[in-house]
C-alpha cells in the first residue's frame, strides 16, 4: 500500500502543491475501496451473524432496544429516565410482565438443574453397575462319588429387572450354527453366564429337534432322519424365562404359536410341579447310566438353576468322578431347592458351565484336556457401560484362560496317574506304541513296544529281539516256543501240526498213529529251525490212551517234505 506523502518543502511552490494533490488522490481512493467493502458486506452478512463476545449484534441490538422501551420516567417529569431490565430475560426477549420474565428464566434454569441431575443420576448408576450381574452365584458339592456345580440366577437383578435368559449361536446363518466352545462364546459375548444347550450334528453343523431361535424357526434334524428324536421332549423358554417342555410329537410352528419365540432340543423333563418324574429309560439308554450331566431347572420364583457334573473318572486311586443317573441329578437339586421344573440338556463330553469366563466343571476331550465345542447356547449376560469393564472383563478372560489350562495340566495328570493305576493309556495309536528304557547318559538300552506283528522287547546292546509276542505263537531269541499247555490242544489233522508241544490227537484224526483204536498224546518238535516250514526235519512222538499190555509207543520223523510211517518204539 502506498504512503501519504509527509515530507513537504518550507516554502509553498510546485513541489509543496504537488504533494498536496497527490495525497488527496490517495485518500479518495482509499475512501472508495472502504465504501466498497462496506457495500458487500452488508449485502453478505445480516446482524444476526456477526459476533460480538459471546453473543450477537442482533441479540445485543434486540437487548438495547428492549431496554429502551422499558425504561421508566421520573417522577419529577423531566428528562431523567431510570432503565429497568426486570422483564427482559437472559436471552434478550422483552416479556410483559417481570414475573413472566422471571418464571422464563427460572425455567430455563430448571430444564439446566433437571438435566445436570439426570446426568449425575446416570454417572452414579453407571458407577454402581458391573459387568456382570452380580447377583449370579455358584457353588460346589459332592454326591454319588461325583463332584457337582450349581449357578443360582435370579429372575430379577439388584434394579428389578429380568435377567433375561438368552439363546446364543455364533456365526452368520443361524441354520448352519458355528462350532465354538462355551468358554470362546462367553469371552466374546461377554456373558456372566454361558452353559451348553442342544444336541446336535456336528458333522453337519444342524440341531437337533423342533429349533425355534428368537421367533425363527430353524431348519434342523428331525426323527425321521434320526430316530432316537422321536422319544425327546423340547424344551421352551418363554420371554419372561419361564420354562417348559413339548412332547415329541409338538413341532416348532405349534410351539412358537403358544409365545415361544426360543427352544432347546435335549432329552426331556426330569422334575415336574416339584416332584421327581423320570423314569428308567425315558429319553435314550444313558438314563439309567453314570454320565457328566447338564440340566436347566427353575423354582417357583422363576429363578433359574443350572447343574453340571463331572464323571467318567472311575479308574484311578483318587480322581474319582463316576457321573450321575437322572434319577441321582433330580434327588441332588432337590437337596438344595424347591426345585419347580427341570430338563435335561445335552450332557456327556459337552456339559459345560462357565461363570465370567471360567469354566466351572473338568473338561472331557483329550484325554480331559480340552473343552468340546457346541453348537448353541443358553446364557446371560449385560452391556458394558464404562471403559473399566472392558478392563474387567478382560481380567476374567485372563483367569479363565489360566483356568484352560491348569484343565490341560490336570488332563495330564488324569493320565499320568492310569500309569501307577489300573491301566496305562495312550492316545493317537498309529500301529506303534512302546516304552523305552535310557541310561545315565540318554542311550537307550531296552524297549518293549508294539507294532504290526505283535510285541517284542528290544535289546539294543544286542540289536536284536529278545521276546516276542505274537497272536499265534511266542518266540524267545526268535525261535517259537512250544505250546506245552496244561491242556494240550486238541487237532483233527496231526500232519499238519507246524509249532512244537504236547497235542490231543483223537483215534479219528488225520494221521493218528492209532487210527480207530485208540487216541493219543503226540510230542511234536522241529529239529534247527524255529518255524516247521523251514525245518530241515520234525520228530513226533506218541503216546496211547488204550490200556492194553503190549500197546506200544510210537514214533516217526519228518523228512524232505513229507512224513514217514509210524514206527514202534
Amino acid at each position: 500500500m502506498e504512503r501519504y506523502k509527509d515530507n513537504f518543502p518550507r516554502q509553498i511552490n510546485d513541489q509543496f502543491r504537488g504533494n498536496v494533490i497527490e495525497n488527496a488522490r490517495m485518500s479518495q481512493k482509499d475512501r472508495d475501496a472502504l465504501k466498497k467493502i462496506a457495500s458487500e458486506y452488508r449485502k453478505e452478512k445480516v446482524s444476526s451473524e456477526i459476533k460480538h463476545g459471546n453473543s450477537t449484534v442482533e441479540r445485543e441490538l434486540n437487548r438495547l432496544n428492549n431496554r429502551v422501551e422499558n425504561q421508566i420516567i421520573g417522577a419529577n417529569g423531566n428528562s431523567t429516565a431510570e432503565v429497568k431490565d426486570m422483564r427482559v430475560d437472559t436471552q434478550g426477549n422483552l416479556h410483559e410482565l417481570a414475573q413472566d420474565r422471571l418464571n422464563e428464566d427460572f425455567n430455563r434454569i430448571g430444564g439446566i438443574a433437571d438435566a445436570a441431575k439426570n446426568t449425575a443420576d446416570t454417572l452414579e448408576t453407571q458407577m454402581n453397575t458391573g459387568a456382570y450381574y452380580n447377583e449370579v452365584s455358584h457353588f460346589r458339592g459332592r454326591k454319588f462319588d461325583t463332584t457337582y456345580y450349581i449357578t443360582h440366577i435370579p429372575h430379577l437383578d439388584g434394579q428389578g429387572n429380568v435377567i433375561k435368559l438368552k439363546r446364543g449361536l455364533y456365526g452368520n446363518d443361524p441354520n448352519k450354527p458355528a462350532h465354538m466352545t462355551p468358554s470362546d462364546f462367553a469371552r466374546k459375548t461377554k456373558a456372566t453366564f454361558v452353559s451348553n444347550a442342544s444336541t446336535g450334528s456336528g458333522s453337519q453343523l444342524k440341531l437337533h429337534g423342533q429349533q425355534v431361535y428368537n421367533g425363527q424357526i430353524l431348519d434342523s434334524v428331525k426323527g425321521d432322519e434320526y430316530a432316537p428324536l422321536n422319544d425327546r421332549w423340547t424344551l421352551a423358554i418363554g420371554d419372561d424365562n419361564t420354562l417348559t417342555s413339548f412332547p415329541p410329537n409338538v413341532t416348532a410352528e405349534e410351539i412358537r404359536t403358544q409365545g415361544f419365540n426360543n427352544t432347546v432340543s435335549g432329552f426331556g423333563p426330569i422334575i415336574s410341579d416339584g416332584k421327581i418324574i423320570v423314569v428308567d429309560g425315558d429319553y435314550s439308554p444313558n438314563t439309567i447310566t453314570s454320565e457328566p450331566r447338564q440340566v436347566i431347572a427353575q423354582l417357583p420364583n422363576k429363578d433359574l438353576i443350572f447343574f453340571s457334573c463331572d464323571g467318567r473318572e472311575n479308574n484311578t486311586h483318587t480322581m474319582v468322578e463316576k457321573g450321575m443317573t437322572l434319577k441321582e441329578v433330580a434327588e441332588t437339586l432337590l437337596d438344595h431347592y424347591d426345585i419347580q421344573f427341570a430338563y435335561n440338556m445335552d450332557g456327556g463330553g459337552s456339559t459345560s458351565s462357565v461363570v465370567r469366563s471360567h469354566k466351572l466343571n473338568k473338561s472331557m476331550d483329550d484325554s480331559k484336556t480340552t473343552e468340546r465345542k457346541v453348537l448353541d447356547f443358553l446364557y446371560v449376560g449385560k452391556e458394558g457401560v464404562q471403559l473399566r469393564d472392558q478392563d474387567l472383563q478382560n481380567a476374567y478372560q485372563d483367569i479363565g484362560e489360566v483356568r484352560d489350562m491348569v484343565q490341560e495340566v490336570r488332563g495330564m495328570l488324569y493320565s499320568l496317574r492310569r500309569i501307577s493305576g489300573k491301566e496305562f493309556g495312550t492316545t493317537g495309536y498309529d500301529g506303534y506304541t512302546g516304552i523305552l528304557a535310557f541310561d545315565d547318559d540318554g542311550n537307550p538300552r531296552k524297549k518293549i513296544y508294539q507294532g504290526p506283528e505283535g510285541w517284542r522287547f528290544w535289546d539294543y546292546d544286542a540289536s536284536r529281539t529278545i521276546f516276542r509276542i505274537k497272536e499265534e505263537e511266542l518266540q524267545f531269541n526268535n525261535r517259537a516256543l512250544a505250546r506245552m499247555f496244561s491242556a494240550p490242544e486238541s487237532v483233527t489233522d496231526i500232519n499238519s501240526v507246524t509249532y512244537g508241544g504236547f497235542y490231543h490227537v483223537p483215534q479219528d484224526a488225520k494221521g493218528s498213529p492209532y487210527p480207530n483204536v485208540s487216541s493219543s498224546m503226540v510230542l511234536h518238535l522241529n529239529v534247527s529251525k524255529a518255524d516247521f516250514n523251514d525245518a530241515a526235519t520234525a520228530f513226533q512222538f506218541t503216546i496211547p490212551f488204550y490200556r492194553v499190555d503190549g500197546f506200544k509207543l510210537k514214533r516217526r520223523i519228518y523228512a524232505q517234505g513229507a512224513w514217514s510211517q509210524w514206527f514202534d518204539i
